[in-house]
Order: C-alpha cells, then structure tokens, then sequence
C-alpha cells in the first residue's frame, strides 16, 4: 500500500465543496507575491521583428508588458527577491515570444554546460503555461545561463514529467552585471482550445540562482502546501491561432553491429552479426488538443542498459521503461495499486523477450532478444472541460527460433524452426475527468492483452486473453489542504488449464500453500479478482502532514501480462505523519522528519475479526520506520533512516509451502554529502540490518568532480556484505514429512559480499554536442555456508544437515550414501539424506555463486538540427558466473577482466521535419 491520507478527513468525505472555484482563485492571487495588484499579465502582440539572440535590444520588446516583482520560494520564503528579474511576453500567429533580464552583479553566474533536458549546477530562467487553465496540468519550458534548454510536461498539479519533448528555441547574453535570455515557442508544441476570443492562461517565472541558493517566483509555490499549477497567475488577452499545423514526421535510419564470443560448434553465431532498418514516427495533431502518435518498423531499442543483478527472492525485478515511445506522454495511462510500483499498465511487456524455449534436446538455438513490434498508435489529450484522454495499441509478431541438433553421424547437424513467442496484441485505453476547477478528478482505465496461442498446445502456459478494468477518484478540499482519493480495480485472465495452474501457483498467489485458504484448481480456465483502497490525505500545512488509507486485494487478483504486481492476497492499513520546517534557521536552511508503519494481513482474518490471536497468526508483513532528510545553511546535506519490522508469519519465505516465522529485524541508515554547488563535492552513506534471519552493513562513497564547465565525472563505489540464515533453497518431495505438510523445505545460511563501482563522464562540447560514459563493474559471491530443513510449520526452527562424504557413486557419479553425514556434494550437486537411513532421499544444485559482470555504454549525441539528432552508441556487457562462494577481489577482477565481451554499436541519424 502506498497511498496516504489525513487523520480526520474521513469525516468530511460528504462536504462537497461548491466554494473551490473561489478558494483557487483565492490561492491564485494569494500566490502574486509582495507586489499586490490584480496578478494578472496581459499579453501583447508582436509589431516587430525579433531575432533570436538573448540581447533583447529589439524595438518590439518595448511594446511588451513587463513583469517584475518577483518574490523568493527559497531560502526565505515570501522575502523579497535579492536581484531584480524582469519578463517581457509576445506574440504572433506561430510563437509566444518570452524576453528575460537577470541582474547578477559581480560576474557569480553559475553556467555548467549539460546535455539537453539536464540541469547540472548552473543559473536558470523558466517560463510555464496552464493552456487550459485547469490549475492541473501546464508546460514547462527552461534555459539555463549556459543556454541549455529543458522541457517538462506538468500534470496532477504537483507532479512533471521530463521526458516530454518540444521543439522550441532560446539563446541567452551573459554581460558584467547579469544575463538575458529570449525564448520562441511555436503554439504547436503545446496543447490548447483554439477560438476567436481571447482566452486567459495560467503562467508563471521562476528563477534559481547557484550562488546565492535562491529560487524566485513571479506566482509563490509555497513549500508547505500541495501543489504548483493551481499557484500559476493569470495571463489574459492570448488570442491563439484557429488551428496551428502540428504535424510531425520523425524518419531514422538505423546501423548496428554485434560482436562477442562465438561458443563452438554454434551454427547461429560466428562472433559478429550487422543489422540494418528504417522507419519513421509520425506525430499529428487532432486539432490542438489531442495527438496521435504512429510509427512504421518503430526502433524500440534502448540506450541506457539495464542494471545486473542477482535476485534471489521469490519476485519478478521491476525495470523503468526507457523507450522514447513508451515514455513520451506516458502519464495519462498511470494507474497505481497499492503496493511498491505495482500499476495496471506496464509498457516493458510489449516487446518483451521471447517465452518460449528450444526443444530440450537442442544443441543451440537462436532466439530473438525481444519480441518485435510490428506497430503502435497512441492517442493522448485533453479538452478545455478538464477531459484527459489516452489510447494505445500495439502488436508485437510471432516471432521464430531456429534450434539445431546432433545427427546421427559425426558432424551431421540439423535444424528445424519453433515458435519462441506467439503474435500478441496489447491495448490500454485511460481517461480521466476534472471537476470543481480540478480539485475533483475521477477516471478510469482499461488494459487488454490477447495472443494468438499455436494449436499444438507448446504455449498453452501462457493465457489467451488478460483483461483489466479500474476506476480512481481524488477529491481536495479546503483550498486543496485535505484529499481523499482511492481506486477500484478488477481482472480477468482466460487461458488453457496449464496456464491458470501456473497462475494459480506463482509467487504472487501461492495457492498450493498446505495451509492457506486457497486450493490450485486444475480445470479452472479463467480467474478474477479485484483490488481497491481509499485513503484521506492533509496535504498542506505549515508544519504537520500526514495520513491513513486501507485497502484489499482478492486472491484472483492478476495482472502481470500487461500489468506488473508482486502482491499477493492481502489487507492493509498505513499511516504517515511528518514535520516540516522550510524557514531557515540558526543551523538548518530546512529539514523534514517522518513517521510511516504499514501493516499487511491475509483476508482470512475477517473470518474472525474479534479474534486477537487471529491478527497475530494472518499478520504477514508489517514496518514501523521514521526518517529525516536536512540542508544546512551552508548547503551541506544528510539523511536518516530507522525501520523496525515485527515478527510476522510469511507466506512466500517457503515459495508455496506452509508459514514459516519472519523473525524481527531492525535497521538504521544514514547518509551525508557536501555543498553540491561546489566544483568537488563528496557524499557518503551506510546502512546496517540486524535480526535473527540477518546480518547486513552496505557502505557508499560518491564524488562528484567538475573541472570546467563542459566536464562532469561522478564516482561511485559501493560494498556490501550480508548474512542470510533464512535463505530458500529447494522443496523435495521424495519422502513424506508430517510437520511441513508432507514435503521438505530446505534452506540455507548464506554469506555474501559486493563491490561495485558506479562510473559516469559527461562531457558537453557545445549544447548540441555531448558525449557520456557509463559502466558500472560489479563482483558479487554467495557462499551457502551450511544447509538446513525447516522443523515445523509456523516457526523458525530448522535442522541442520551435517556434510558428509559421497560413497558408492553408480556408473552418472551418484553417490548411493553420504558416508558421516546427511549431505554430500558430487560435480555441483547436492545430494541428501532425508531420513537418516544412509541412502539418498533426493538432491539439488549447488547453490554457490560468484557473479562478475561488467555493463557500460558511451554515447554521442549531436542535435544537428532543432528535434533532429545523430546517435553514435557502444555498448559493452561482459558477465560470467561461477561457483567458488567465496570472495577474492583479486581473482574476481581478473575473472572480470578475462571474460570475453559482448560489443554493440549503433549508428542512428533521425529527422524531425515539422510540417
């Protein structure tokens, strides 16, 4: 569960608050700042020609309005901007025009040059429009002093987000006493209601300047209340176009070549392979509200690689989707559950890697690294009535693996083709509704996932069909202090029996579990279930904030095929509340302090809800935590963190078997770093976990270093060293064992080390121009110091199995005994004697493991012309993983650094053509 809410508000759900027009407007003109007046800004129009340049010396400008009293959000909020800032705003029928003059005396301009869309450590100007003055969704447009743009899409009222792009242009003038800047943005990059009226935007101007640490504001956006677009003041008199072009075709041409180690005797692979493809984005604009976006052999590959890791729980590792075309305009499908980054809608399942396998008695295959996706169309906009509407689809091909086996004869080889992944459709279809002057929105969503699944039943563990439907509901009160917001969400899942069996088994649902309330039904063809949670939040506040919310989910519950989620059937309460000062003070510039717990139960607690022994039985995770995150006046900063977990009972710890005690533990971390702002700054941080089932310290160390203004390296290393007494092993069946339900659940006492060394080098030549580096090294072991057997069910309480020695290995190398023991390893294998008898009762694979792995890539970006880039990418993965245990630096980077490496490099040249 991840969604809190207010204390009390539970009282005031029924007071629809027919004021809210009028408390906005009153949080609009309180937002104007010292100067007074009406907080308003008519724009003017453009009587003259002006050329982009940052000077401001054209004749037009003097005909422009002019915006000056400006007022600081920080350090001192509402104190009177230190250095004057002055706006001037134009238009024409293709552009808004924004002129800015910055005083800065005494030549502190801070002006590192980043790659586009980043900030870095330099002065900025920004300019952000409310299009449909609906106080929750705007655009954001930025320039630095070192003329670097930044765009973002701003929406929820509070919430932005940066992978929106715009083509728009700025330069920037840095003179003795300050910097100016000029700015055209064409209205096609922003959406609008066109009309013969003049309308009234929302807008405002924000400032930061590096030196001083001083962020002003034309419109304040208090640091205690919740939100930003609804602070936004008015801009009257914009009269837009009846309907500017925004058509946009984006075609690229596409070169990769990969080259890596060729395993013998591999008919698929000789050590290097070339791709060749081309395509085309097209982006057009349904009148000035919505956009459809299509792409043609669409490129869905990515530049920035994925992090290795080790996962050795029961669940799926979630990765943040990359894509451009999945990310662009992404958030009108957002739709959270209650748990950590669970969401209906996870867009790295469409053209995720291939499911099916090569037939077992292959000698090699060749199968794709990804599904292909023949197609996608999105439609994304949203209305002047406060309608936010998004559809996407895509379809991804049946894609083909090709598996060769031995002949009969020496040499002979044959090859013979197989369905890797059967062809998908995906749908999502999201739409949401403001109300009450966006302080009221409701929505709802809906996901489709279907496959056409072959006739010989090789897919039939994967569903034909997914489906998913869910309605949420924010509502705000009391000029936006107090919410309540909640959802409600349902699925449907069809499919063969074999893949409702594997549903019904996974770590998500654990049916098969001995002593659940749940029971793998292995006729069933479809399953359904539902989620939902309500919470009321107290948003705003000089100092205090906080909140509760409860929620369920069903036990049917699914929707991993287009959807991602690690919960399984629960119910749970949260609850928040913190402290925060945002005034500075004789030490601290700001500080925050907060206290959290969540507590989850099975459903199977409402069958006696009076029962108090019952809560403690079905408890089955639970936190208690409290953190603090400060900046000193001198801009040095640190963070702490202290969680305590109970005691619960866990039905995952025996993946399917029977509850097993979660032994308490507690931990503490704390984090510091220097001035930021500074050329060298350092940042050092540690955490250290204790408890019955662990043992843990991880340490960091970060530099960042910045020569010159066109050059930033950051580094990283980490260490971490664990001990686990709790670690899933195997579950054997080959003897029967009454105290666990007829099976045997073997675990492990695991010791584990880490190191890693995070690397980053950005280099920026000119604002178009820029090369960075990233790799990140990593040396991981596991040593499985002993092996043991759960005693009972509900308890933590284990048998140790004593090694012995192989004896009497067959004509394979089994052993038939483990001679002074009950465990015994042969070429990687475990075997085991259950029982005691002297015979072996079954066995396992050693669970052992040193993982090296190196991941970087270098890119070369040139923005050629505006929305036009040129890609040069390499990419190099080396890893290789082997069963020593224990760690030896010395060996494990030699190991590194022996391992033959894969090595991809692209070459991408697109061309945005604005029609």
């Amino acid at each position: 569960m991840k969604r809190y809410g207010g204390f009390a508000g539970l009282l005031a759900l029924g007071l629809w608050s027919g004021s809210a027009t009028d408390a906005l407007g009153q949080r609009a003109e309180a937002a104007g700042g010292p100067s007074g007046g009406n907080g308003t800004l008519c724009l003017a129009e453009r009587r003259s020609e002006i050329r982009i340049d940052g000077l401001l010396d054209e004749p037009a400008w003097e005909g422009a309005p002019v915006v000056t009293d400006f007022v600081q959000g920080e350090p001192v909020e509402g104190a009177a901007a230190e250095q004057p800032t002055e706006v001037r705003l134009l238009f024409d029928d293709e552009a808004i025009y924004v002129g800015a003059r910055l005083a800065e005396p005494g030549g502190r301009i801070a002006r590192q040059l980043v790659r586009r869309d980043e900030t870095g450590q330099a002065d900025y100007f920004e300019v952000s429009f409310d299009p449909n003055r609906d106080r929750r969704t705007g655009y954001q447009f930025r320039v630095s002093a070192a003329g670097v743009q930044r765009d973002a899409y701003l929406f929820d009222d509070d919430r932005q987000d940066d992978s929106w792009n715009a083509v728009w242009e700025a330069e920037v003038a840095v003179g003795r006493d300050g910097w100016s800047v000029e700015m055209r943005i064409p209205w096609s990059q922003v959406r609008y209601e066109p009309g013969s009226r003049p309308q009234t935007w929302g807008v405002n101007f924000v400032r930061w300047r590096v030196a001083a640490g001083e962020r002003t504001y034309w419109a304040l956006v208090p640091r205690n209340q919740h939100g930003r677009v609804s602070f936004f003041r008015a801009m009257e008199d914009v009269r837009v176009p009846d309907g500017a072009r925004r058509l946009e075709l984006r075609p690229y041409a596409l070169g990769r070549t990969h080259s890596g180690p060729a395993e013998p005797g591999d008919p698929f692979f000789g050590g290097r392979e070339t791709d060749i493809q081309a395509g085309v984005d097209l982006r057009y604009g349904l009148g000035s509200a919505f956009t459809l976006d299509a792409t043609l052999n669409p490129d869905f590959g990515q530049v920035e690689l994925d992090p290795a890791v080790i996962n050795l729980s029961a669940f799926e590792t979630f990765f943040d989707e990359k894509r451009p075309f999945f990310v662009e305009d992404a958030r009108i499908f957002d739709f959270s559950l209650g748990g950590f980054r669970d969401q209906l809608f996870y867009s790295r399942r469409i053209g995720r890697e291939p499911q099916g396998s090569a037939p077992e008695d292959a000698t090699h295959a060749d199968i794709p690294d990804q599904s292909t996706i023949l197609g996608a169309a999105k439609l994304t906009g949203r209305t002047t009535g406060g309608l936010s509407l998004g559809a996407l689809a895509a379809v991804t091909a049946e894609e083909e693996g090709v598996a060769a086996f031995a002949g009969d004869e020496p040499g002979a080889s044959s090859q013979r083709a197989f369905v890797a992944q059967p062809r998908s459709w995906h749908g999502v279809a999201r739409a949401r509704q403001d109300l009450r002057a966006g302080a009221t929105t409701v929505g709802g969503i809906l996901t489709a996932v279907g496959r056409e699944l072959p006739g010989d039943r090789s897919f039939a563990f994967l569903p034909s069909s997914a489906y998913t439907a869910g309605v949420d509901f924010e509502h705000m009160w009391g000029d936006r202090e107090w919410a309540v917001e909640g959802y409600l969400a349902g699925s449907m899942v069809r499919g063969d029996s074999v893949a409702l069996v594997e549903i019904q088994r996974s770590s998500n649902h654990y049916f098969q579990r001995p002593d659940g309330g749940f029971t793998v039904d292995s006729g069933r063809t479809s399953l359904a279930g539902a989620s939902w949670e309500v919470g009321v939040e107290r948003r705003s506040g000089e100092h205090w904030t906080g909140g509760v919310s409860v929620g369920r989910a069903t036990g049917g519950f699914e929707v991993n095929d287009l959807g991602f989620s690690g919960s399984s059937e629960s119910m749970g309460v949260n609850a928040r509340v913190r402290y925060r000062e945002v005034q500075p003070g004789r030490l601290f510039r700001s500080y925050e302090v907060e206290l959290t717990t969540f507590q989850n139960w099975r459903g199977a607690v409402l069958e006696s809800p009076l029962d108090g022994a019952a809560w403690k039985r079905e408890h089955k995770n639970g936190s208690v935590w409290t953190r603090g995150q400060w900046t000193l006046n001198n801009f040095w900063g640190g963070r702490f963190e202290y969680a305590y977990r109970p005691e619960v009972l866990s039905d995952v710890a025996t993946r399917g078997g029977p509850l097993m005690v979660d032994p308490a533990n507690q931990k503490i971390e704390l984090r510091g770093n220097t001035d930021e702002r500074k050329r060298l700054s350092f940042g050092a941080g540690g955490g250290y976990e204790t408890g019955e089932a662990v043992r843990a310290l991880d340490f960091e160390v970060g530099v960042t270093w910045r020569p010159v203004a066109r050059l930033e390296l950051e580094l990283e290393p980490g260490f971490e060293v664990a001990t686990v007494r709790d670690q899933y092993v195997a579950t054997l069946d080959t003897l029967p064992y009454a105290p666990t339900f007829g099976s045997h659940y073997l675990f492990g006492e695991l010791e584990r080390r880490s190191v890693s060394l995070e690397t980053r080098l950005n280099v920026t030549f000119t604002r178009d121009l820029t090369l960075q580096l990233f790799a990140r090294p990593l040396l991981d072991a596991g040593e499985y110091t002993s092996y043991k057997r759960l005693d009972r069910a509900a308890s933590f309480a284990f048998t140790t199995l004593e090694t012995g020695a192989p004896a009497d290995l067959d004509g394979d190398g089994a052993p038939a005994t483990c001679a002074g023991g009950a465990l015994c390893e042969v070429d990687g294998t475990q075997y085991v004697d259950l029982d005691g008898d002297g015979a072996i009762d079954g066995s396992f694979g050693d669970r052992d493991f040193n993982l090296v792995s190196l991941r970087g890539n270098a890119v070369v970006r040139w923005e050629y012309r505006p929305g036009s880039t040129l890609f040069l990418v390499w990419q190099q993965r080396r890893s290789d993983r082997r069963p020593f245990g224990d760690f030896d630096f010395a060996r494990d980077r030699a190991d590194l650094l022996d391992v033959h490496p894969d090595n991809i490099f692209i070459l991408k040249l697109n061309y945005w053509l604005g029609l």
